[in-house]
């Protein structure tokens, strides 16, 4: 997911934000964020896909497992490979796996929607930034 720092605050021209303000603006970007990528992904899908991606999400065993069964030589798959680099938990490699492999099953666009997401959100920042630093 996408991080949202210093570096993204000065993007939109929120530099001059209070340090105080700073993690809980944050916070609210990365919540925002989140809403909005949750939306765009569901539209199109069945309710059986956002309960399955649900338990996907909340790394319901059972959902978990079910994938790695029907996914064959996983661990030969390279974005398990690029996990196992990256995380050193086993359990957060195969829910990450599972994560991405029912992404690209199901929303295939899901990349295009979270960089669509993040411009979006920023301009809107970059747009309101006077009336926000007013506030603060």
């Amino acid at each position: 997911m996408y991080k949202f720092d210093d570096s993204f605050l000065e993007s939109v021209g929120l530099e001059a934000m209070p340090a105080e303000q700073k993690d809980v603006f944050l916070q609210y970007a990365q919540d925002q964020l989140e809403v909005r990528i949750g939306e765009k992904m569901s539209e199109g899908l069945s309710d059986e896909q956002l309960d399955e991606f649900e338990k996907i999400i909340d790394n319901d065993q059972a959902t978990l497992d079910a994938w790695i069964a029907g996914a064959g030589d996983y661990k030969s798959d390279a974005i398990y490979q690029k996990l196992s680099e990256s995380l050193d938990d086993e359990g957060a490699v195969l829910s990450n796996y599972v994560t991405a492999k029912w992404l690209n099953q199901n929303c295939p666009q899901y990349q295009q929607i979270i960089q669509d997401s993040i411009e979006s959100l920023r301009g809107e920042i970059a747009a309101n930034k006077d009336a926000l630093l007013a506030n603060m």
